[in-house]
């Protein structure tokens, strides 16, 4: 447990340079995505649902996507919905600590996302991605999926090596963690999705060039390591090995404080590079040619990447620290731990229902 040093901690103010707004059909969306909850037994337990609903996800999500409709944000809510609940899975409880479990759960889900069906008797976390990859399909394009389901592949892989670091306690040399971060934060497939809030589809060509991933990866880091930060309470005693702010202090030595001094310049440094894509984006358009109708979906996407930024920056501002939002008092949190069983977490992936990894898929 890390949480003495935390006392006396001075937090670091987080400027929002870019655009934020809250979707104004945000209170029309909580009953119909606690409803899909319910549906698929993501939180089957009275503290396990009291838990989630401290995370405001339905808020975050407001401001993630101001733009959305009603519809379309009920489908982002209950995506993301499912990475806080899969995320606690790994950060609160047993299954962070095992890697050959990590690995069979990685097996299972990435077909899923691929387009096949969750089998029969799959843990609740399966299906209710199987929703989800279902509903993404009617909405989206060819292409859009196969960049959803490759993101989210790519943060399933991430949370073997996450696993891997906390069972041995080894902390990632800083250029591999930056490297993995983006995938582990899952803050890349959120951004893509913003052609489904903006009812836009990009040209193949625009999206994977390396210029637009540059400008996606470093949109993404900056909340990344913004969590970093304001989540150090909460990950405080969570084998706190793949978190920025700790991997800073162990590497470079010195106080938690210069640490966390350091991963907040690290993040506002990003925020050049986001100005300067926004400047050159006219140029990348004309580069790759695009039509009259391709730039102006480009447009509204890439100032929808920046709304769903600065939204989240926001929100992370909103929820100070987490659930410092809710507690002044330290002891009142809800802090599990990789190995530990805390009385809100409900096992969603027991071991009985996790196919072994190399077993043939039914």
């Amino acid at each position: 447990m890390d949480i003495p040093s935390l006392n006396g901690l001075v937090w670091p103010t987080w400027d929002i340079p870019f655009p934020h707004r809250q979707n104004p059909v945000a209170d029309q969306v909580e009953s119909a995505h606690l409803e899909w909850m319910d549906r698929f037994s993501l939180a089957p337990t009275a503290k396990a649902m009291e838990h989630y609903r401290k995370a405001r996800n339905v808020e975050g999500n407001a401001w993630f996507y101001p733009t959305a409709s009603l519809d379309d944000l009920v489908l982002l809510t209950n995506m993301m919905g499912w990475f806080w609940i899969f995320d606690d899975q790994f950060d609160d409880g047993p299954t962070g600590l095992d890697v050959t479990k990590a690995k069979s759960i990685a097996a299972g889900i990435i077909p899923i996302l691929y387009g096949a069906p969750a089998p029969a008797g799959a843990p609740a976390p399966y299906q209710g991605l199987a929703d989800v990859v279902r509903q993404f399909s009617t909405r989206l394009g060819a292409d859009s999926m196969r960049r959803l389901g490759r993101g989210i592949s790519q943060y399933m892989l991430a949370y073997i090596w996450e696993t891997e670091n906390r069972a041995t306690r080894t902390f990632p040399s800083l250029r591999d963690y930056i490297h993995m971060r983006v995938h582990s934060g899952c803050v890349v497939p959120v951004y893509d999705v913003v052609e489904l809030a903006e009812q836009v589809t990009l040209p193949y060509r625009f999206r994977e060039a390396v210029w637009t991933n540059d400008f996606l990866f470093d949109a993404a880091n900056i909340i990344n390591w913004q969590n970093d930060v304001v989540s150090l309470v909460k990950e405080s005693n969570q084998h706190s090995v793949n978190n920025l702010v700790y991997i800073l202090r162990h590497h470079n030595g010195g106080t938690l404080q210069e640490a966390v001094d350091t991963a907040h310049t690290m993040a506002t440094s990003l925020t050049g590079k986001i100005f300067r894509a926004q400047r050159e984006l006219p140029e990348m358009m004309d580069i790759f040619r695009l039509d009259d109708s391709e730039r102006d979906s480009v447009q509204r996407w890439f100032d929808g990447v920046l709304l769903a930024l600065g939204g989240c920056m926001k929100w992370q501002e909103i929820t100070h620290n987490r659930y410092l939002r809710y507690t002044t008092a330290i002891a009142d949190l809800d802090l599990g731990a990789p190995g530990a069983n805390p009385a809100y977490l409900a096992d969603l992936l027991p071991d009985d229902r996790i196919q072994p990894l190399g077993a043939p898929r039914p």
